[in-house]
């Protein structure tokens, strides 16, 4: 029972340690990884260097993807771009699995006592040094899981150890051993977890080398196959990556089980050839088999990269959410100038506005898109306004002239005003489909804000601003007097009537940002007009904030 339980608190903290490893380092690097990634797809070569060096340094190939699927969503690369990328990370997980094929144990005690007065020492008191440390202890927490994991079977009687060894060896047909990987790698998503239990079984004795290899293979393609699992519903582009992933996980797996029953059917022994490559130790045969199935796959499909994007394609094609979710003007390279670069954000604030109607449904048209339709161009809408409000984050972190700066933090609440009106009038609109039959307040209150907002989206000087405040004036007198009538109403159920109340305080909601939003729009020289100083006034306060 002790041995396994090392064997488990090993497994446990090497997947507690990878995941702080991956999340700290993104954190730590911000938008470095991002920009050397999105610099690598100059050739395959460049992008296989870079994403093993990315998979290297957070072992995880799933971030890599991430990141890369990420930055296909917001057009900054294409799927083809990313291919290599993606390749190349599956490749820098490697590195886990060398490193677990050596004796570390003294090295990894010292590296977490370090650790540990770091944390005594308040090394993570600032945001920086925070995510460094978050990394060193994630790094140390897989180092020491991986120590557990290899010290558990080592305590077990030889003689008994010996007995059960060549009884796995008989049982574990071909077959069996590569499903047995295939499903520990499925439930594990990783096949590097997998190939790290078998190194520490090769070093106790209880697996042979040729069962190993076997599992190996059968770890690598159900860690492929785990990808589809993990995107749970996601469609298009966000999922074109997942079958890159299988493709290089599958094309490894074909050609080196390809390799070893060519040596067999040559009548040499394919065992003894990979313990020969190891040097005669079988755990550093074993990595680098796994190093080879990584590469084996990894290089032709990057390499064929329009095969590749064909394939991908074919299995996931583009969907409406894909092209709406693409920001059409801000990009990182116009960081560098920032009066460029707020040009371009202003361009893509009043694309934004001018999406707004598309997510609301027009009533009155029955041909019209439906909710599926208008639920993806609000996700759509709504990661470029996230994409947007991150690059004034970013363009706002540097050093700019006062001048810019002020427009930059008039763009930024303007942002906050705007993703606040997608989410309430996304939820107005699910309010209302939610109906099979509209009631004709909730058909009034979605035609009423669907009309105000076209009027916003299509305004483009000082009175359509002007004419806008009016319609969105103050009324909570007229929306009161609805509550209560439906309060004293008989609508058929309390359900009924709960949803038309929260129509009622979506459609107040969405006009009140629909002003805020026209105030801050209109022209500064028009501050002053005459009989508007409350429109002028509360322009003001919102720059403010």
């Amino acid at each position: 029972m002790t041995i396994l339980a090392e064997i488990l608190a090993g497994l446990g903290l090497l997947f507690v340690g990878l995941k702080l490893l991956s999340s700290h380092l993104q954190q730590a690097t911000g938008r470095g990884v991002r920009r050397l990634l999105r610099g690598a797809t100059r050739s395959p070569v460049a992008g296989l260097l870079s994403g093993s060096l990315a998979g290297a340094a957070t072992q995880s190939s799933n971030a890599v993807a991430i990141i890369c699927g990420n930055l296909v969503r917001g057009g900054v690369l294409t799927t083809r771009d990313a291919i290599a990328v993606v390749a190349g990370g599956n490749v820098g997980t490697a590195a886990l699995v060398f490193v677990a094929a050596f004796d570390f144990r003294l090295v990894v005690l010292y590296f977490l006592a370090l650790v540990g007065f770091g944390f005594q020492f308040r090394l993570d008191r600032r945001p920086p040094g925070r995510e460094w440390m978050g990394v060193a202890l994630g790094l140390a927490l897989a180092l020491l899981g991986l120590d557990f994991i290899k010290q558990g079977p080592r305590a077990l009687d030889p003689a008994a150890l010996s007995a059960l060894a060549g009884g796995l060896d008989v049982g574990l047909a071909p077959l069996v051993g590569f499903a047995a990987g295939l499903a520990a790698a499925a439930l594990s998503q990783s096949s590097s977890t997998p190939t790290i239990l078998v190194l520490a079984l090769l070093q106790s004795g209880m697996m042979g080398l040729d069962t190993a290899f076997f599992v190996v293979v059968g770890a690598n393609l159900g860690s492929g196959l785990a990808t589809l699992i993990a995107a749970g519903g996601l469609e298009g582009t966000g999922r074109q990556l997942c079958y890159v992933h299988i493709l290089v996980k599958g094309l490894g797996c074909l050609l080196m089980l390809a390799l070893w029953g060519g040596v067999a059917l040559a009548g040499a022994d394919p065992e003894g050839g990979l313990a020969g490559l190891g040097g005669g130790q079988a755990s550093v045969a074993i990595s680098l088999l796994f190093l080879a199935l990584q590469v084996a796959g990894a290089v032709p499909v990057a390499m064929a990269r329009g095969w590749t994007e064909a394939v991908a394609i074919h299995f996931s094609p583009p969907t409406l959410e894909d092209g709406a979710s693409r920001p059409r003007y801000i990009h990182d390279r116009a960081l560098e100038a920032p009066a460029t670069a707020l040009d371009l954000s202003d361009r893509e604030i009043r694309r934004l506005i001018q999406l707004l109607p598309t997510l609301l449904p027009d009533l009155d048209m029955a041909e019209a898109g439906g909710a599926g339709e208008r639920l993806a161009l609000w996700r759509g809408a709504a990661a470029i306004a996230a994409a947007t409000d991150q690059f004034l984050s970013d363009l706002i972190g540097r050093a700019m002239e006062r001048e810019s700066l002020d427009i930059a933090l008039g763009q930024q609440g303007l942002m906050e005003l705007i993703r606040l009106l997608q989410d309430t009038l996304h939820d107005l609109a699910e309010v209302v489909e939610s109906y099979d039959a509209v009631p004709q307040l909730a058909f009034n209150l979605s035609e009423s804000l669907r009309t105000i907002v076209l009027s916003l989206a299509d305004a483009d000087n000082p009175d359509d601003y002007e004419v806008i405040a009016a319609l969105t004036a103050d009324r909570s007198e007229l929306l009161n007097r609805i509550r209560r009538g439906l309060v004293g109403a008989s609508l058929g159920s309390g359900e009924d009537a709960r949803r038309l109340l929260l129509a009622t305080s979506l459609f107040e909601r969405a006009t009140w940002l629909i002003r805020r939003i026209a105030v801050a729009l209109r022209p500064a020289a028009n501050d002053d007009k005459p009989g508007d100083q409350t429109v002028s006034a509360e322009r003001k306060d919102i720059h403010a904030h």
